[in-house]
């Protein structure tokens, strides 16, 4: 059964299941890794646990939120996403690029999950904040 520390709130009707580690990334270059206690897209709000205890973070300070993959599952095991949805280039104003598949690409809404191309890395999706991003664009292919 899901723990909130484990949930992720697209919606107030619907829950979604996450990885629990996260790297959250700010805009100053700085990185905090922890685990996920909480995240709503729709409050902007995100809640870590971290070495050094409990963290709230407002997402407009941060590019993006990479949840990892759990280390302990397969590589070969995992279910492969197929590429149905749309492919993101994104670029930050630091010159990182972060390329990926997006099933869910709303103009109006604060950010957008990428699930990366290459499945060896340690990230299983990325949460981007569209604000931040200097460019956002679909790809063929």
């Amino acid at each position: 059964m899901p723990t909130p520390a484990n949930v992720e709130r697209r919606s107030k009707k619907r829950p979604t299941m996450l990885s629990d580690r996260v790297v959250a990334r700010f805009l100053t270059g700085e990185t905090l890794e922890g685990k996920l206690m909480f995240f709503d897209p729709d409050t902007g709000i995100l809640k870590l646990r971290t070495g050094s205890g409990k963290r709230e973070l407002d997402c407009s300070i941060l590019k993006a939120i990479f949840f990892l993959r759990d280390s302990n599952r397969s590589l070969l095991s995992e279910p492969r996403l197929r590429p149905g949805g749309k492919k993101v280039r994104v670029v930050f104003a630091d010159g990182e690029e972060i390329t990926g598949y997006s099933y869910g690409l709303r103009p109006r809404e604060d950010g957008f999950y990428l699930y990366p191309i290459q499945k060896s890395g340690r990230n299983e999706r990325i949460y981007v904040m569209r604000k931040n991003a200097l460019k956002i664009r679909t790809e063929s292919g």
